[in-house]
């Protein structure tokens, strides 16, 4: 008798389709409806690179028409107006993990698929990875070497691929208030960083202001356009969060209550911690920040070093259309099986080749507010 086994490349291929689609699908962005690849996302999904080969993506960003036309019977032939366009470049890279088991009488005395589990594992670690990167380039992170509440160091990979356009130094040093042309807040825009203090937490109020920026800033900030309607995104620290639901809170759980969205079946309402002034807010652990406490650190290699003071900054981002823009390429997600020792130990690898770019428009943030507070320790 004959039998027939299935092709071990076949299998290879439906694992790789198997965790592209996990980690796609169980990515922060996408269960919140903040992914997509048309342009009414947050983080824009490009995949061009799927299809053909090459070391970078071009995205084209336009702005919206500004012209008054013409009136009655003048003439417009010879009158059209020019639409302002700009092109940001996302360059690809490489980055890669694996997971290597000790042989198969470890794995017999465990209760748990130990080579399932190394499998999940490097699909969480995937998702991570491109969940951290987004928040990074959207914060305009790219000092190595900044730390999370825990002490862990999260920006270590914060130049891969692409490495985020900062918010200027002159900026960031306050003086100014409202910075429309590089969309930045600071709550306490008379000093900048270094001025923040513990009682300069975020409020309804700054996500108004920020709002304000998105608005009237040029080119304007596009917002999603969610069932009719237009909203902006922010995303903020759980620490900024609670100062919402505590220290704003008669204010900020009276506009809950009005919402009235609880029973709308879209994620962005669904994942949302809520909505105050046309904004809806999220909040995640991601969120940059810069400990107050320690050497001096700042946000962006290069931008002023902001003297600790023993507050931690945490930069919170006000987000339109086309925020972010990912590529990924044909080989992102591939899984590969290895075993050593004459079939004795396994191990898996996996790998992304892709990039992941905040969009810039003529050097600005094409749609992003970032907004620096403290928040209630």
């Amino acid at each position: 008798m004959s039998l027939t086994a299935s092709a071990s490349g076949n299998r290879m291929q439906l694992w790789s389709k198997e965790l592209y689609k996990d980690i796609i699908d169980g990515m922060y962005f996408t269960q919140n409806g903040l992914m997509g690849k048309g342009d009414n996302n947050i983080v824009q999904l490009f995949d061009d690179l799927k299809k053909s080969p090459g070391d970078r993506i071009t995205i084209p960003l336009t702005a919206k028409l500004s012209g008054s036309g013409v009136t009655g019977d003048a003439e417009l032939e010879g009158n059209e107006e020019s639409i302002t366009a700009y092109s940001e470049s996302i360059l690809i890279d490489q980055i890669r993990n694996a997971v290597r088991l000790t042989g198969k009488l470890d794995e017999q005395k465990n209760s748990y698929d130990m080579y399932k589990d190394a499998k999940d594992k490097l699909s969480i670690w995937a998702q991570e990875f491109l969940e951290r990167q987004i928040f990074m380039k959207l914060g305009g992170v790219s000092a190595l070497t900044l730390t999370d509440t825990t002490g862990a160091v999260y920006s270590a990979n914060a130049t891969w691929s692409n490495t985020a356009d900062a918010i200027p130094t002159a900026t960031e040093a306050g003086n100014t208030g409202i910075d429309y042309t590089y969309r930045y807040l600071n709550a306490d825009a008379s000093a900048g960083l270094d001025g923040i203090a513990a009682t300069d937490i975020l409020t309804p109020a700054l996500i108004s202001k920020a709002k304000i920026i998105a608005k009237l800033a040029s080119p304007a900030i596009r917002p999603l356009r969610v069932n009719g309607k237009n909203y902006y995104v922010m995303f903020i620290h759980p620490k900024q969060a609670w100062d919402l639901r505590n220290a704003s809170s008669s204010t900020w759980n009276s506009a809950q209550r009005d919402a009235q969205v609880r029973g709308d079946s879209n994620p962005l309402f669904t994942g949302a911690l809520g909505i105050w002034d046309g904004v809806i807010l999220f909040d995640h652990e991601y969120v940059p920040q810069l400990t107050g406490d320690g050497s001096a650190v700042v946000f962006s290699t290069g931008n002023t070093t902001y003297t600790p003071n023993g507050v931690v900054v945490y930069r919170s981002i006000l987000c339109g259309r086309q925020a972010v823009a990912a590529a990924l390429t044909t080989d992102s997600f591939k899984m590969v099986e290895e075993t050593f020792d004459y079939g004795n130990k396994k191990a898996c690898a996996t790998g992304i080749i892709g990039g992941i770019q905040k969009t810039m428009f003529n050097s600005k943030n094409y749609g992003v507010v970032t907004v620096d507070t403290s928040a209630t320790a």
